[in-house]
This record gives structure tokens, C-alpha cells and sequence, in this order.
């Protein structure tokens, strides 16, 4: 794992160091091709049961059972997949503008071309991490958007790294020391043992124990173990960075920090970025994920703590 985690980050230098070097050189990221056929295949699926929803009323025989729940069933596919379908159709029209392309001097659009859609890198002021719309928007310094980086770009992760390193830093956000779960967070796992808990019991009184009292209290231990492993917070010193746990704190001296990298994990094909400290002593890296601010912020705070 911690040679894994050691490539990665070298491709990322390595990479960067290529662009850097390169001076005018362009460096092109343009969407990928598999992507977009996805997307165009979930909107004929989306358009299909539309249209099989919509004509439900017209089926033969259709009507004569149950005609009220007929006509909920068409409204309700209807809605649904008429939602869908036309959010992917939005998106679709937008897929041949992401590409982009990045030199010595910023990034543009390709379809605007650099003399053009030119954004210096000194005019980005923050780097702004879209999760569940998977992209990163760049900020001028008035916070209005100059443009959008899809997450599915080809040799993304390059991308993100040179917007690490050239954009955003005159963000005044850089200046937190720390970072950590909301209340929310902790809230939510407590509920969850107690509501599975509880769900468990009833089901294991009902007559099924094996369900009621051994797999609920499977997800339970489940629910638990991920809770004390996961990282709730994050506090920068001037000699080391505290990774904090619910009932523990571990701290890293700064000297024993060989890497920081921004990684993605993929959760049903979305990305999700959370940032890793690699130590010398530990043989896993130290996750850092979704601690109340986008993980571009905590990376290079972290970075600039440990200055690698």
C-alpha cells in the first residue's frame, strides 16, 4: 500500500515537473470518450421508460384492474425519469465545451482557444471543489466563476495537481490551522447504532434472531469500527500535524512526514477525493476525508505545513 501511495506520488511530481519545464509547451485534457458514451446511453435508458411510463394508460386491459394506481404509476415514471432525462440532455450539450488545455502562462477552453479564453493563474483565487456535480469550478477574486474542470477528464489528477501548485494562492482560506466533521457528522453515526440497534431487536423479538440479532448486529460493529478509524479532524502546529480520532488524537511530527497526495477513492463510478499523509514509520497513510472544507483546501494546507 505504501509503495502504491509512494508512485502515485511521484507520477504527480514527475508530471508537474514535465508541464513546468515544458514552458510554453500546451497540455491538452479533453474528456473522455467512454464517459460520454455512458452518458448518452443512460439518456436513451432514461428516454425509453419515459416513454413505457407514458403509455402505461394505453396498454391494453390496463385500465381495468386498478385505474388510479395506473395513472400514479405513469405520473410518477414520468416525473422521474422525464427529470433524468432531461438533466442528462443539459449535460450532454455541455460535454463538447470541457475540454481543456494548460501552459507556462494558465488554461483555457479549447473550443475558445487560448488568445482568447486565457486565465492566468494568478487570476484564480480559489479552487472549489463540486462533489456531487464532479467538478472543480476556479474563482476569480470577486468569487465568480471562470471555469469549470470536469472530473472526467483524461489525466485529471495532473491537472488538479498543477491547479494545486499555480492556482489559488492568495486564498485567505490557506491561513486555517485546523479542519474537522461538523456536528452532523458524529450525530448521524450515533443514530444510525441506535436506530439499527433498535431495528434489531424488534426483528429478533419478531421471530427472526438470525436476521434481528446477527446481521444487525454485524452492521452495528460495522457502523462502529468505521467510526473510531475515520479521522474527524485535522490541527496544524509549527512542529507537527494532530490527525484526531473520536476518542484519540495521533501525532505526526513533521520530520516524520515523507508525503502529502490528494487521492481518489470511486464510489459507483463518482469520484471522491480525500487527501493521505504518508509517514516513515506507519504502513498506511493517513486519511483525511470530507473534514467540513474541500480536500484541495486541506491538501495544501497540509502541504505548505510540512513545506514538500
Amino acid at each position: 500500500m505504501q509503495r502504491q501511495d509512494k508512485k502515485r506520488s511521484a507520477i504527480f511530481c514527475l508530471c508537474w515537473q514535465a508541464l513546468e519545464s515544458s514552458g510554453k509547451h500546451m497540455q491538452e485534457f479533453k474528456l473522455d470518450k467512454k464517459y460520454i458514451t455512458l452518458m448518452k446511453v443512460c439518456l436513451v435508458v432514461f428516454t425509453v421508460f419515459l416513454a413505457l411510463g407514458f403509455s402505461l394508460p394505453f396498454l391494453p386491459d390496463e385500465n381495468a384492474g386498478n385505474p388510479n394506481g395506473t395513472l400514479m404509476a405513469t405520473v410518477f415514471c414520468t416525473a422521474v425519469f422525464g427529470f433524468f432525462a432531461i438533466l442528462t440532455w443539459r449535460a450532454l450539450k455541455k460535454l463538447p465545451f470541457a475540454d481543456v488545455a494548460a501552459d507556462d502562462d494558465g488554461l483555457w477552453y479549447m473550443h475558445v482557444g487560448k488568445d482568447k479564453g486565457l486565465i492566468a493563474w494568478e487570476k484564480i483565487h480559489k479552487v472549489k471543489e463540486r462533489q456531487y456535480a464532479q467538478r472543480l469550478d476556479l474563482l476569480g477574486i470577486d468569487n465568480k466563476e471562470l471555469l469549470r474542470v470536469e472530473y472526467q477528464l483524461m489525466g485529471f489528477e495532473i491537472l488538479r495537481e498543477v491547479l494545486n501548485e499555480r492556482a489559488g494562492a492568495q486564498n485567505e482560506d490557506l491561513n486555517k490551522s485546523s479542519f474537522s466533521k461538523g456536528p452532523l457528522y458524529h450525530f448521524f453515526c450515533f443514530a444510525c447504532v441506535i436506530g439499527f440497534s433498535a431495528l434489531g431487536l424488534y426483528v429478533g423479538k419478531s421471530g427472526n434472531p438470525l436476521l434481528g440479532y446477527g446481521a444487525m448486529s454485524v452492521l452495528v460493529v460495522f457502523i462502529i469500527y468505521e467510526y473510531l478509524v475515520t479521522a474527524a479532524g485535522v490541527k496544524i502546529t509549527d512542529n507537527s500535524i494532530k490527525v484526531a480520532y473520536p476518542f484519540r488524537e495521533i501525532n505526526i511530527p513533521l520530520d516524520d512526514i515523507e508525503n502529502v497526495v490528494i487521492a481518489d477513492e470511486f464510489d459507483n463510478g463518482n469520484r471522491v477525493p480525500e487527501v493521505w499523509i504518508i509517514t516513515k514509520n506507519a504502513k498506511k497513510p493517513f486519511k483525511l476525508k470530507q473534514l467540513g472544507a474541500d480536500s484541495n483546501l486541506v491538501y495544501k494546507t497540509v502541504k505548505t505545513a510540512t513545506r514538500l
